[in-house]
């Protein structure tokens, strides 16, 4: 599948039981693998916190949404934004 960067900036993020975590508001891209390392998800537009995702916390990416697996729920906060835990 082949997804292009505005659809994938708007894809919802949920876990494999469901909860929703937010949107994909950004991402980081390693230039020299051409490859996302993390992605920044907000549960809104407004929030100011955030979540980053790593690349290896993804179980699947569809054309509706991306599944994290259930464990990247246990989160630490650093620097105002929040790291899920690998």
């Amino acid at each position: 599948m082949i997804v292009n960067l505005q659809k994938l900036l708007r894809l919802p993020v949920y876990t494999e039981s469901e909860i929703k975590l937010g949107r994909v508001f950004d991402l980081e891209l390693d230039v020299t693998s051409q490859s996302v390392l993390r992605y920044l998800v907000r549960p809104n537009f407004l929030s100011p916190k955030s979540f980053l995702i790593s690349s290896s916390q993804v179980k699947e990416i569809k054309n509706d949404r991306i599944v994290v697996y259930d464990d990247t729920l246990k989160v630490e906060a650093t620097a105002g934004q929040i790291a899920a835990e690998e």
